[in-house]
């Protein structure tokens, strides 16, 4: 089961259970050759492991390692006790050609030795095999899919198809109806190896648009810290990793920003435990067994950092910034980053409406976010008698310049005043209603109103003549969040179903108490709503609830099973004071 607890772009932080086991994406699972381990799997939880992942094939060839995988399962043959998933063989196949056993064969297998996650025997494609090929192997790996499920296990639903995007799609949307647990993609290693990231943004993005989005996507073979931040804006959720291995076998030293070699290197750019004992030319020095130890647990250290610097980005709202200055790491990331002008749809459906930080324009690749063209269409019908000029965003209304984006963007720009002295206060909540909930909601919802100012100077509350608070304007993104009165106002005014979250009648006694909205009580909801937007919740025969913040795009509650669908902020029936409500 997966839910999502954060998310910025496609990236998002969530939380993956198997059985008691709980695992927090995105994250990285160090890969482990049972029969070459350079870092005991028993201290990976020290680098920030929660998964890792081994090969069911090597095991079941090895006949020792089968003896003791069958005997004592696993878990206790690695010493493990944390989220184990196996692969079945697919790379030794795309290596070799072939290998000596069947896809239920490995399946019962890895049940056999009690994996926490399996996988069926796909068919990887080479990315430069002709379509006929690819879609052959795609049959195949659809057969073996359906058949997967003649056992109690939780399983990978790998998906292939080359780099034909619409053997992607077509994969997608089949192991989106199959109830795998995750969905890797798969036959992507040669890209990467070859710097050809532009390809590999192409496919990703073709199976996250034709994909359950309840799933967590596993990029198979991306461990590079490097690859990492865009990977997850575009939505992978889990990463496995030889590179920590592999790479120190030959000597070079992961960064974020590339590789490098040790025997070039004076100073090692790092804090980690091993950067801070030695000195690059102390490790050259090293024999070559304790040399690959050290550089293995570096390069795992900088590559759970990574992830960790993806997390507080996506939690701040800030991942756009942070693959901007990746992806100057490479000139191929640069040239691939500029692929997702052609994904726009996908990338604003799932991009929130408003972030808890400002935004940084880091150049012109900073225009491709989907926010900018999101805020355009949305002040196209916005009627305003005075105008300003944003070097990002265009023409915009005057009233807007504290609201979000526009008020929250660093760029190189001047930094307004405190506003224009020419605006009344009730035009500029009039004009912040309508690039909120929609063209001509501000005259309606704020006619006739006391606009009250905070101690700093800035707009923040709205009464109506009689006193009652309708809507508090958030210092953070200068938007919205109406009470119970200004709730009440705005489902008057806003048809139905527009700006609804339309709930089980079940529910709707505990919501009008204030208690969140779960997904599963979800009937239906406005496809045009965003990730925290403030919307109206409704029962089934539109009487009103309360109202919250939309924690998840339209499609992702649709598709959840558990998790929050909308954090509630005011329950009608939870009784509330317009001086309680008030926050200097």
């Amino acid at each position: 089961m997966f839910e999502i607890k954060a998310k910025d772009g496609l990236g998002r932080i969530g939380k993956l259970s198997i059985g008691k086991k709980k695992v927090e994406t995105p994250t990285l699972m160090p890969v482990i050759n049972p029969n070459k381990i350079v870092i005991a799997p028993k201290d990976m939880s020290d680098y920030g492991a929660e998964m890792l992942i081994t090969n069911s094939y090597i095991i079941y060839r090895t006949q020792k390692l089968k003896e003791v995988a069958l005997e004592k399962g696993v878990h206790k043959m690695l010493d493990f006790d944390g989220v184990i998933e196996t692969d079945s063989g697919s790379f030794q196949m795309s290596a070799y050609g072939d290998i000596e056993i069947e896809n239920k064969e490995i399946l019962q297998f890895q049940k056999d030795i009690g994996v926490d996650i399996g996988t069926f025997l796909d068919i990887p494609t080479h990315p430069d095999e002709p379509r006929r090929k690819a879609l052959s192997d795609l049959e195949i790996t659809l057969e073996r899919a359906r058949e997967s499920f003649e056992f109690d296990l939780n399983l990978n639903g790998t998906i292939q198809g080359g780099t034909h995007l619409d053997l992607r799609k077509k994969s997608a949307e089949e192991m989106s109806k199959l109830p795998f647990t995750v969905n890797p993609i798969g036959g992507v290693v040669p890209l990467m190896m070859e710097y050809r990231f532009s390809e590999l943004v192409d496919i990703i993005l073709t199976v996250k648009g034709n994909l359950s989005p309840a799933r967590p996507v596993h990029l198979f073979g991306a461990g590079h810290p490097m690859l990492l931040s865009l990977s997850v804006l575009l939505g992978c959720d889990l990463f496995d990793s030889a590179a920590y291995v592999l790479y120190a076998q030959d000597s070079r030293y992961l960064t974020s920003y590339g590789t490098k070699k040790l025997n070039e290197m004076k100073y090692l750019p790092c804090n980690c435990p091993v950067c801070r004992k030695y000195t690059a030319q102390e490790l050259i020095n090293e024999n070559d067994q304790k040399r690959l130890e050290l550089l293995s647990s570096h390069n795992l250290y900088a590559t759970f950092e990574e992830l960790k610097i993806i997390k507080e980005a996506i939690h701040e709202g800030n991942l756009f910034e942070l693959v901007e200055t990746r992806i100057r790491g490479h000139p191929r990331l640069l040239l691939a980053y500029r692929r997702i002008k052609d994904y726009y749809d996908i990338l604003e459906e799932y991009d929130p409406f408003t972030k808890r930080s400002s935004i940084f324009y880091t150049g012109e690749e900073s225009n491709l976010r989907p926010i900018v063209k999101r805020t355009k269409d949305r002040i196209k019908d916005i009627k305003s008698k005075k105008y300003d000029q944003h070097l990002f965003f265009g023409k915009f209304p005057k009233e807007l310049e504290f609201t979000y984006p526009f008020g929250q963007c660093e760029m190189e720009e001047e930094r307004r005043d405190k506003g224009d002295p020419e605006l009344k206060d009730e035009a500029i909540v009039k004009v912040i209603a309508d690039y909120q909930f929609g063209p001509n909601v501000g005259q309606k919802l704020f006619h006739d109103v006391v606009v009250k100012r905070s101690k700093t100077g800035m707009i923040r509350y709205v009464f109506d003549k009689n006193g009652a608070m309708l809507a508090t304007i958030r210092a953070r993104d200068g938007l919205f969040t109406p009470n119970i009165e200004g709730l009440k106002r705005l489902k008057d005014i806003i048809p139905y179903p527009r700006y609804r979250i339309i709930v089980d009648d079940e529910a709707a006694p505990f919501i009008k108490e204030g208690a969140n909205v779960f997904s599963k009580f979800v009937l239906s909801l406005d496809n045009n709503l965003r990730a925290y937007e403030e919307v109206i919740i409704v029962d089934s025969k539109d009487n009103l609830l309360g109202t919250g913040t939309l924690m998840l795009s339209p499609r992702e509650v649709k598709a959840f099973e558990r998790g929050m669908a909308v954090k509630t902020r005011w329950g009608i029936d939870k009784n509330t004071t317009p001086e309680n409500q008030i926050e200097e």
